[in-house]
């Protein structure tokens, strides 16, 4: 069994708890690199795969709690030439804090370079 520290996601979450809520709004609005917000961002990403016809899939936001803090997510899945290809864009939110931590390869993407980890050995690159 795996042991996982994320509980399971509640089916709209964010409409029952209001530290949900708040939490998927400091997603959606927050700015992306392109200086839209990342539910622009994500749209876009979205449109792009539909102007291109690429069949894709879409879920919905999705938070989860993850002890004093949450977890916020969107996936979107895209045929790929030979099986489909699964995106899930992801950030760690502290509601307390009003800051938001990128969590996925994906999310990266889109968020503003001083939002994103530091490299491994960074302080060694010169």
């Amino acid at each position: 069994m795996l042991n996982n520290s994320l509980q399971p996601t509640v089916s709209r979450l964010q409409h029952t708890d209001p530290l949900a809520g708040e939490a998927l709004e400091l997603v959606k609005t927050h700015l992306s690199r392109e200086g839209y917000t990342l539910e622009e961002e994500l749209q876009l990403f979205v449109d792009q795969l539909k102007a291109k016809g690429i069949p894709h899939k879409e879920e919905e936001w999705q938070v989860a709690v993850q002890k004093d803090k949450y977890v916020v997510r969107k996936i979107v899945r895209e045929k790929g030439t030979v099986e489909w290809i699964e995106r899930e864009f992801a950030w760690r939110v502290d509601v307390n804090e009003k800051s938001i931590r990128v969590i996925s390869l994906a999310a990266q993407h889109f968020m503003p370079f001083e939002n994103l980890p530091p490299l491994p050995h960074q302080e060694e690159i010169s």
